[in-house]
């Protein structure tokens, strides 16, 4: 009897012989659940636990075709991709478990509205593994075609500057996710970032910055505003200086700002709001330094870089402003030490039509909004047109140059953070920020009566 396998009689050539799976080649198999085929393959360990990554096809041989893609994709990157989260979800673990722990709540702020905002709506369901440099520019469109004021097309679109900006968050978020082998390649480093785009805050002139000092003679807080535009000091670093921090300088190691507060309750406690949650809490980093004033989300904090730590010399005529201001802080109520604190505030009111009276000072600091609506109204008293309150740097900024004061000189004095002239610090003495801020102040010259406190 002939055997199955046997050859007929006058075959020709060797018999075939039946192809061997290479050794260590992944078998694929087929799924009982869905029919799919399924490539498992083994992945080094990064902590001491089983990797793997399963490859999934409707076919035998499309299956084999992932796996043989795979194995080059890994000896080409050394390592594959092992996630099958979504953009969204990835984003969101990335900022609650890294990103909080490393950045300053006000950056984490505006991370947490980039993600919100931009992110997710425009890539937050593709998967993490499936990202390309195509979503990248994606997110920078959505961005750059949204409305500033869904309500009113006119104000235009967001801004390059907003797409730059979420560009950079969002590689820093892929950077991590690369970082535990999710994806083998950062998508945002292979894109172009957006630009820039070029802003034009306008710039006081001196006689602009004349005018406003005239205008405030005789304001309760003249002196805040004569110290924006003689200092260049940005708005935080004015509002938060403190008593024991001006002597014949101005020491501007902290700053005021706004801090949102978050739910401590993990939103249990049914008000829409953290700062109205009972358990309400600050995340920020260890190193983070600030000091609540009260139980506002008020708190000094220090600058976010080492050229924000810097002493300012008090030259006239600011030197005999700031001396005329601390005499009448020192006839006020003033329980954290400002050198300025709110004007008094206006009670509710009564039945209609009662006029609203004003209430005693109480020491409270300046809320950096109500700071910047107050510079508009100077402005608008002054007839200088309106400037943005950072706008005051830029003029500061201007006039230095104006002196013939020297770049180094004005980094100094403004704390700009730039690698090219640190060196060129190390040579800036007291003498040299004293003749500069003399400059600047003779740029200005106050005809009107002194600005009082």
């Amino acid at each position: 009897m002939t055997p199955p396998n046997a050859r007929p009689k006058g075959a020709e050539g060797p018999a075939e012989k039946k192809t061997r799976r290479p050794r260590g080649e992944p078998r694929p198999y087929q799924r009982a659940s869905d029919g799919m085929w399924c490539v498992p393959v083994e992945l080094p360990s990064r902590d001491g636990t089983r990797r793997r990554k399963v490859l999934v096809a409707k076919t035998e041989g499309a299956a084999k075709e992932k796996a043989k893609t795979a194995r080059r994709d890994y000896l080409k990157n050394g390592d594959l991709s092992t996630s099958s989260v979504t953009v969204e979800k990835w984003m969101n673990i990335w900022f609650d478990t890294i990103a909080l722990k490393k950045i300053a709540p006000r950056t984490a702020s505006s991370y947490r509205g980039q993600i919100n905002n931009y992110v997710i709506p425009a890539i937050g369901k593709v998967r993490l593994d499936k990202l390309t440099a195509v979503h990248i520019y994606r997110v920078a469109d959505y961005i750059t075609s949204k409305p500033k004021d869904p309500k009113d097309p006119s104000k235009g679109f967001l801004s390059s500057t907003t797409a730059m900006n979420t560009h950079r968050m969002l590689a820093v978020a892929l950077d991590y996710a690369e970082r535990e082998s999710r994806i083998t390649k950062n998508p945002a480093k292979l894109a172009d970032a957006p630009r820039k785009a070029v802003g034009n805050l306008g710039v006081m002139t001196a006689a602009d910055g004349v005018k406003v000092l005239q205008a405030i003679a005789g304001d309760r807080l003249g002196s805040r505003w004569a110290t924006a535009l003689l200092t260049g000091a940005r708005q935080g670093e004015v509002i938060g200086l403190e008593l024991d921090r001006v002597t014949d300088v101005l020491d501007l190691s902290w700053q005021l700002q706004r801090i949102t507060w978050e739910h401590g309750c993990g939103s249990s406690c049914g008000r829409k709001r953290g700062t109205d949650c009972p358990q309400r809490k600050i995340t920020h980093p260890a190193d983070w330094e600030y000091r609540r004033l009260g139980t506002t989300g008020l708190c000094l904090t220090r600058p976010k870089s080492a050229a924000g730590w810097r002493i300012i010399p008090l030259v006239e005529p600011l030197r005999t402003i700031i001396e005329r201001r601390i005499a009448v802080a020192a006839t006020e109520p003033n329980p954290h030490g400002l050198l300025w604190t709110q004007d008094p505030k206006l009670n509710k009111g009564g039945a209609k039509g009662t006029l609203r009276t004003r209430q005693p000072l109480d020491g409270a600091p300046l809320d950096p909004s109500q700071d910047n609506l107050a510079w508009h109204a100077v402005l608008k008293r002054a007839g200088v047109g309106s400037f943005p309150l950072h706008a005051a740097r830029h003029t500061t900024a201007s006039l230095l140059l104006e002196a013939n004061v020297p770049e180094a000189i004005i980094m100094k004095i403004l704390g700009h953070n730039s690698y090219a002239v640190t060196r060129a610090y190390q040579t800036v003495d007291r003498t040299q920020l004293d003749k500069a801020l003399t400059a600047i102040s003779a740029l200005m010259p106050l005809d009107a009566p002194p600005v009082q406190g």
